[in-house]
């Protein structure tokens, strides 16, 4: 399993909180039979952008701690990107600062207050810059997923994204738990990450979450999540099969009789 999506260097936003606490995190998931994990600290959220050199050392660092202690895990370089019109300063062109190791692949958060006309401009003008957004827990943005058509129309255009195995048991709450299993069931979750940032709670240990997918009927999710992660470490492109249209999911008997 290959992990896109956390927040376990320390001392750079509110995930880790130290190096025992990174090298646990990075224990649980090796536990998850994870062998790879972005790290993603936040960028550009309340404004403010860490320097793309300290990521890559404190990743480097946490690589070589990892090492002495004997934690098989690989740690690639990356940044969760809040989106707004600051992104495009810092976002250049032919660079590959704040990308998912070194490739073209840049994970792209929304906020709670992000509008869907905002988030389309800006994924836009990233891709006319040839990156390739990724969505990160397009599940969590309530404004987003009042149209998820929306969200399948941005992803046939270029855009793909990612989903927290958390959403999958109701970690963030039971609406989100429901557009996670949309999401999948219209084959639109094309990367999992653990979004981990503390040793408990949301933490990297994606067992449940995947048990939690599994459960749903999905035997294949974990294999084609890992093998689109591969193409990111190798810097290739990725065309993921997308259904045409986004179906409403049906109600129940007792909802249809009751008008619910």
């Amino acid at each position: 399993m290959i992990d896109i999506h956390s927040h376990i260097l320390y001392g750079i936003d509110d995930g880790s909180q130290s190096l025992d606490m990174s090298l646990e995190m990075l224990r649980m998931s090796a536990a998850s039979e994870v062998t790879d994990i972005f790290a993603t600290p936040h960028v550009n959220r309340r404004g403010v952008v860490p320097e793309w050199s300290v990521i890559v050392d404190k990743t480097a660092e946490l690589q070589q701690q990892a090492q002495d202690v004997g934690i098989p895990i690989r740690i690639h370089t990356g940044a969760e990107v809040e989106l707004n019109y600051d992104t495009l300063e810092f976002i250049k062109e032919g660079s590959r600062d704040y990308c998912l190791a070194g490739s073209r692949y840049i994970l792209c958060e929304c906020t709670a207050q992000s509008q869907p006309d905002q988030a389309e401009a800006l994924l836009y003008e990233l891709m006319l810059r040839e990156f390739v957004p990724i969505l990160a827990h397009p599940e969590r943005y309530d404004r987003i997923m009042t149209r998820p058509s929306r969200v399948l129309e941005w992803m046939h255009n270029g855009v793909l994204a990612q989903c927290n195995t958390g959403s999958f048991k109701g970690s963030f709450g039971k609406d989100t738990q429901l557009r996670a299993e949309n999401l999948l069931r219209h084959h639109m979750v094309i990367f999992l990450g653990s979004d981990a940032h503390r040793t408990e709670a949301r933490n990297t240990d994606m067992r449940e979450g995947l048990q939690a997918i599994e459960a749903m009927g999905d035997t294949d999710a974990e294999d084609t999540c890992t093998w689109n992660a591969e193409r990111i470490l190798e810097d290739r492109v990725l065309y993921p099969e997308l259904p045409e249209h986004w179906d409403k999911p049906k109600k129940g008997i007792f909802s249809r009789i009751f008008g619910a």
